[in-house]
């Protein structure tokens, strides 16, 4: 009986600590430099979504805020995300994977690969008006240009 208990203090502990769950690793080559799209429907929901963000991510653990500007765009109803301008240099610190729309909520996945983490930007778009969470810890604002 003693054992038994051990035996089941010992698996409750692990399970607990999640030492049993499996986690999905990305396979790099099936991912682009800049951005991995994703097929949406051709109903043109994600119309609203397409254009030129600029985009501030705040309450970033270094104390600064993350200021990018990237562009949405759609190539035979796939959706792609990818850095412009001066944001081109972050290129190298995280990359786009995959980008798509539901329930009017743009999400963008994105991998780290220096801490091996993957996340999503997930973007709400009223007008020019662009908010949202960054890997549903930090506050996203910003503005959309069409």
């Amino acid at each position: 009986m003693k054992t038994k208990i051990s035996v089941l203090a010992f698996l409750l502990f692990f399970s607990s600590c999640s030492i049993f769950k499996t986690s999905q690793t990305i396979n790099e080559k099936n991912t682009d430099e800049t951005s991995t799209n994703v097929k949406v429907d051709s109903d043109n929901t994600f119309n609203k979504f397409l254009g030129d963000y600029a985009i501030e991510i705040l309450g970033i653990p270094s104390g600064e805020d993350g200021s990018l500007t990237m562009k949405v765009s759609a190539e035979n109803d796939i959706l792609k995300a990818e850095l412009i301008g001066d944001s081109v240099e972050a290129s190298s610190f995280f990359k786009f994977q995959t980008v798509e729309v539901e329930d009017d909520i743009l999400f963008i996945e994105v991998f780290v690969p220096e801490y091996s983490v993957t996340g999503f930007f997930e973007l709400y778009v009223e007008g020019n008006e662009v908010a949202g969470y960054a890997f549903d810890m930090f506050e996203i604002i910003g503005t959309k240009t069409d």
